[in-house]
């Protein structure tokens, strides 16, 4: 070294090893110069040592990291690159080299633009100044990338900004996955779960026209049975009568089953919804004890009822909740004989909640422990020898379990053998409160609070019923007053968003009240809506379908139908049948017959509308499901028509109506006449559009 130096040259970071007086061995980086006389000979030299070791050591380990590093890299499963900013692939492991079929010495070669097309290009180097921008790492799915041989791959990229010293981008560096097989599955699966839907759709439709199909038929059965037998009651053939009678009970049980049947299936397919409905209790019962007394008496058996009036009302599916009675205490009177069927209801509370328990008790066979383990069960009675004494599908008790538990409740059995059975049913005083709790337990998001607080004050119930129906399902609170005094007492403690108001009310009429409301400076910033319906309220809600049967048709339930939309009016009553089945079509007709109205009856809706042109009858029957013209369109076409328009409509149906349906049919109420020149104004409509506005604008200050 010191040779080098005095023959002219220099020594500059030169590293050497060099031992301390103490043993220790440092690294030492050695920069010398030679230090000569006058006449330029070497006569020493000037040395300077320094000590890095911990630089050098720093180093090695910096070294031995990349190593590391690097060779991660080579072992995962992702392609990682590393690309600067003028788009060339500077570093990748050879898992990208595999995932695009290149050598890795070939890949380095290439661009983002050779790699992938100007779309997904473009999609990169966006991605690219997204994480330059932010300083966040950034992720891409569904980019496509060309293989050295033209496949198309699906690739995740990821993509974190790589920076100089001074923090300039210089490049992005990430990791590529492969999802193409991934993207196929999920392609598949989405075909499965299209395929499902598609299934369950003509599931949901087979299941209608099957209703329709067996429906239609068993309406000429149960009909054509009851018709012959009242006329050999009357010629005085009883033993056809009885014959004929056993015919219309295996019509009956037969449509229990298809019912059934029906239920369950919509039930498993997740089909099967609530409606909720405020209802008075008393009502709802003493409907269901005097559909249930003369099965009591088959089999001469007591029916008790025990109410109490103070009960109050519930908000539930009073349809559900009847059926569940009905199979109940239908249960009860066929396991029993010569005994008591008891039927009795209370309240209780607990777990935060009002309960409603209907208990109904037999004095009839009982059951055991193993029979009671098995008693939900679909297609399972106590065991075969009950089945063939009593007969039964099994299914009444599974559904009405399932409707239970559909409200938040559920149903519990307790029985002895030879010493009848209890069963108690459960039920949640409001169903729909008792969801949001369930809901807010199990940490879901509560539902979204009411839209406004309104107060409907009319003396009509069923305005006040349909107005808060209408305008709960539109998620407002509503609140009702049967009359002046009772208005302006809830006004002044509920404070309502807005105030619908009836003008003609016994008493203080509506602008009294509307004067006492604006003279109260606490309540008269709330607006007033004034309501005025037609005195014919009942054709106002029947601007949609005035009511709907299902089919067969049941003769006690038509006639009484008929007698609500024409009664009052002098001379016999004209109805319009509208049904495409000749059978169906004939026994309706004739029970009307006799019951003293005139008929005519046609096919199809076009048939119907031609009818009309030439006489308007006071009342149409109307099937759903028809040639040419079916039910929905003939009543959208007398919508279209002022005169046909007031005509009341019951359907009748084999179908299991939606909710859209009924909606469609019934106009969900929107449709009540107003008491003004136009004639036909839609006043729920603007009533709902009213409340909206006002309870979705800060009311004026007070004066």
């Amino acid at each position: 070294e010191f040779q080098t130096l005095f023959s002219g040259g220099k020594i500059t970071g030169h590293h050497t090893k060099r031992q301390t007086k103490d043993g220790r061995l440092l690294d030492v980086q050695l920069s010398a110069a030679a230090y000569r006389d006058k006449d330029g000979q070497p006569v020493g030299s000037i040395v300077v040592l320094r000590d890095v070791t911990q630089q050098r050591r720093a180093e090695e380990a910096l070294r031995h990291s990349e190593e590391r590093y690097r060779t991660l890299l080579e072992q995962i499963k992702e392609g990682y690159y590393e690309i600067n900013l003028d788009g060339q692939l500077t570093f990748c492991n050879n898992s990208l080299g595999e995932v695009l079929g290149y050598a890795r010495s070939d890949l380095l070669t290439q661009r983002i633009d050779d790699l992938m097309d100007a779309y997904n290009a473009a999609n990169l180097r966006q991605l690219a100044q997204q994480v330059f921008a932010t300083g966040q790492p950034a992720t891409a799915q569904d980019c496509e990338i060309i293989t050295k041989t033209g496949e198309r791959k699906s690739i995740e990229i990821s993509a974190l900004a790589m920076r100089n010293e001074q923090g300039q981008p210089i490049g992005y560096r990430g990791l590529a996955r492969d999802i193409t097989e991934r993207k196929r599955i999920q392609a598949e699966l989405q075909q499965a779960k299209d395929a499902a839907e598609t299934a369950n759709r003509a599931k949901s439709v087979f299941l209608a026209n099957m209703s329709h199909e067996l429906r239609t038929p068993l309406n000429a059965i149960l009909g054509y049975s009851e018709m012959l037998q009242e006329d050999s009651l009357a010629q005085g053939y009883t033993a056809a009568a009885a014959d004929l009678q056993k015919i219309q009970a295996a019509g009956r049980h037969l449509l229990d089953l298809i019912n059934n049947i029906l239920d369950l299936s919509k039930i498993e397919a997740g089909k099967m919804d609530l409606y909720l409905e405020k209802f008075n209790l008393p009502m709802m019962i003493e409907e269901v004890q005097t559909t249930i007394q003369p099965l009591a008496a088959k089999n001469k058996n007591t029916l008790v009822v025990t109410c109490p009036p103070d009960i109050g009302t519930m908000v539930a599916d009073v349809t559900k909740l009847r059926q569940i009675l009905f199979n109940l205490l239908s249960n009860a009177c066929k396991f029993t004989s010569n005994g008591t069927v008891k039927l009795a209801l209370s309240r209780q509370r607990s777990d935060n909640t009002d309960w409603v328990l209907f208990y109904v008790t037999d004095t009839g066979i009982g059951l055991n422990t193993d029979q009671m383990n098995d008693l939900f069960k679909e297609f399972t009675q106590a065991d075969s020898s009950t089945t063939r004494k009593y007969g039964g599908t099994g299914l009444g008790l599974a559904i009405s379990r399932h409707f239970c538990q559909m409200m938040s409740g559920d149903i519990q059995v307790e029985s002895l053998p030879g010493q009848g059975t209890t069963f108690t049913v459960r039920l949640p005083a409001d169903v729909a409160q008792r969801k949001i709790q369930a809901a807010s337990l199990v940490g879901s998001p509560p539902p979204a609070a009411p839209a406004g607080t309104v107060l409907v004050i009319d003396d009509d119930a069923t305005v006040r019923d349909l107005l808060a129906h209408a305008l709960t399902k539109e998620g407002f609170r509503v609140e009702t007053a049967a009359d002046g005094e009772q208005g302006l007492q809830l006004a002044q403690q509920i404070r309502p968003d807005v105030i619908t108001l009836d003008v003609l009310i016994p008493g203080k009429d509506g602008w009294a009240i509307l004067a006492a409301l604006k003279a109260d400076p606490d309540l008269a910033a709330i607006p007033v809506i004034m309501l005025s319906i037609t005195d014919d309220k009942q054709m106002g809600f029947s601007l949609g379908a005035a009511d709907y049967l299902t089919k067969p048709i049941d003769r006690n339930q038509l006639v009484a139908a008929l007698n609500r939309y024409t009664r009052g009016k002098t001379g016999k009553n004209h109805v319009l049948v509208v049904e495409d089945d000749p059978a169906t079509r004939a026994v309706i007709s004739q029970t009307l017959q006799k019951e003293g109205w005139l008929i005519t009856s046609v096919e199809n809706g076009v048939a119907a509308l031609a009818t009309l042109n030439v006489k308007l009858p006071d009342l149409i029957l109307l099937d759903l499901m028809m040639p040419e013209m079916d039910g929905f369109q003939l009543v959208a076409e007398l919508r279209k028509n002022a005169t046909w328009s007031r005509i009341p409509v019951i359907v009748m149906t084999a179908l299991t109506l939606t909710e859209a349906e009924i909606k469609q049919l019934n106009g969900q109420v929107e449709r009540i006449l107003q008491k003004s020149v136009s004639g036909h104004a839609q006043l729920l409509r603007e009533v709902r559009d009213l409340v909206t506005i006002y309870t979705q604008t800060p009311p004026p200050p007070k004066p």
